[in-house]
C-alpha cells in the first residue's frame, strides 16, 4: 500500500497541487515543491487525530482542496470528515482487509465513513464484492488495478538460476509477508513433499518474513510451521528461506523461477486483496499458479499467465505446477503483465478524479 500510495502521489503531482499527509519520514520521498505534514503511525488513534488537525490547519492556512483522498480504509475518518468541513469530495483506495478487518471496534466506527466517502477506489473485483456486501453503494465503487514497476530488462533464467546457485533444479518461489493467508505452510506440507518424493531437482524459495506491524497480525508463528515441515521431512537441501528480500534480489527471484506459488486460503478476517507479486512475476516472464482466492484472479490470466486452481485442491495444485512448468508462458505473461503499469493506473485515477469533480 505505501508503495502505491508513492506511485499515485508521482502521479498526481504532474497535474496537480498535492498536499502530503503521511508517516513520520515521508518528506523524503516526496517532490521539493510540494507540501507535507508529517506524524508517528502508532498508536493508530492518535495519528488519525493528528492527521485531523493537521489538516484542518492546512485548510486555514493553505485554503480548500478539490479532492481528499485516502490511501486505505483506515484512514477513511479523517479523509471524509475533512472532505465534509471543506466542501472537497473523498476519495478512498480500498484494499480488501480494510473492509472485512475481524474486528468490532473497527466495524462499529470506520467502516460507516467507507461508505459515506464520495468514490471508493477497490484494487479488485474481489474487494469490490467485499465493499457491496459491506453497504458500501455500487454506484460510487470504482475498480482500478494497481501498476507494477515495468522497468528493467528481464534476467535470462539460466544467468539467474546460476547466480542463486540452483542451475540444475526445477525453482519453485514464494513470495510476501509470512502470513496465515499466503498458505505457504499448507503448500510445503500439501504439495512440495509429494513433488520432492517424485522429483528430487524441485527447489523451492521463500522470500518473506512474519509482519512485526500489520492490522492483522497472525495468532501463530507461519514460519515456525515452516521449519518444522522442513524438519520433518528432511526438506533441508530443497527449501531456502531467504527472508526479506529488496527489489534487485526479488528481480533476480523472479527470473529464476520456473513457476511462482501463490496458494492461498481462505482466513477468517483477513484477504488477499489483489495479488501484486503474480504480476512482478509475469514481468519477469515466470507463470503463476495460484488458488483462486481473494483478488488473485484479476492479477493471473489462465492459459496466458499461469493458472487458476479452485481453492483447498491441493491435489489440482501440484498437477498444475507440474504443468505449468512445462510450458513455455514467458512472452505471454510479459504481455499480460503490461497493462498494469503505474502510468496505466494512474491514467485511470485521473480520469476517475474529473468525473467526481465534475
Amino acid at each position: 500500500m505505501e508503495r502505491l500510495v508513492h506511485e499515485l502521489y508521482r502521479g498526481l503531482i504532474e497535474n496537480h497541487e498535492v498536499r502530503l499527509f503521511g508517516p513520520a519520514g515521508c518528506e523524503e520521498y516526496i517532490d521539493p515543491g510540494s507540501a507535507a505534514w508529517s506524524t508517528t503511525i502508532s498508536p493508530t488513534p492518535l495519528f488519525l487525530l493528528i492527521s485531523f488537525c493537521k489538516g484542518l490547519y492546512a485548510r486555514i492556512t493553505r485554503g480548500s482542496s478539490d479532492v481528499i483522498i485516502g490511501g486505505s480504509g483506515l484512514v477513511g475518518p479523517v479523509v471524509v470528515l475533512l472532505a465534509k468541513l471543506s466542501g472537497a469530495k473523498s476519495m478512498l483506495l480500498l484494499h480488501g482487509l480494510d473492509i472485512i478487518a475481524d474486528s468490532r471496534a473497527y466495524q462499529w466506527f470506520f467502516v460507516p465513513f467507507l461508505r459515506w466517502a464520495d468514490m471508493a477506489v477497490c484494487n479488485s473485483r474481489n474487494t469490490a464484492r467485499l465493499a457491496v456486501e459491506h453497504g458500501i453503494p455500487q454506484e460510487r465503487i470504482v475498480i482500478v488495478n494497481p501498476g507494477a514497476d515495468m522497468h528493467g530488462k528481464p534476467l535470462s533464467r539460466e544467468s539467474a538460476k546460476q547466480s542463486l546457485g540452483v542451475a540444475d533444479s526445477k525453482v519453485l518461489l514464494s513470495v510476501g509477508r509470512l502470513m496465515p493467508r499466503k498458505g505457504i505452510a499448507e503448500f510445503v506440507e500439501h504439495c512440495f513433499v509429494d513433488l520432492c518424493a517424485e522429483d528430487q531437482s524441485w527447489r523451492l524459495l521463500i522470500a518473506g518474513s512474519e509482519p512485526t506491524q500489520a492490522l492483522n497480525k497472525p495468532g501463530e508463528s507461519v514460519l515456525a510451521r515452516i521449519e518444522a515441515s522442513i524438519a520433518e521431512h528432511g526438506l533441508q537441501d530443497r527449501v531456502q528461506l531467504l527472508g526479506h528480500a529488496g527489489d534487485d534480489d526479488l528481480r533476480t527471484l523472479y527470473s529464476a523461477a520456473d513457476v511462482f506459488v501463490f496458494p492461498l486460503v481462505e482466513t477468517r478476517g483477513d484477504v488477499e486483496g489483489f495479488g501484486m507479486v503474480a504480476i512482478e512475476a509475469a514481468i519477469q516472464g515466470t507463470p503463476t499458479v495460484a488458488f483462486d482466492c481473494g483478488g488473485v484472479s484479476d492479477a493471473v490470466s489462465a492459459g496466458v499467465s499461469g493458472t487458476l486452481v479452485a481453492a483447498g485442491d491441493y491435489s489440482a495444485f501440484s498437477a498444475a505446477v507440474r504443468r505449468v512448468a512445462q510450458q513455455d508462458l514467458q512472452q505471454s505473461s510479459q504481455e499480460f503483465a503490461r497493462q498494469f503499469s503505474w502510468e496505466n493506473y494512474n491514467e485511470q485515477i485521473e480520469q476517475h478524479l474529473k468525473r467526481l469533480t465534475a
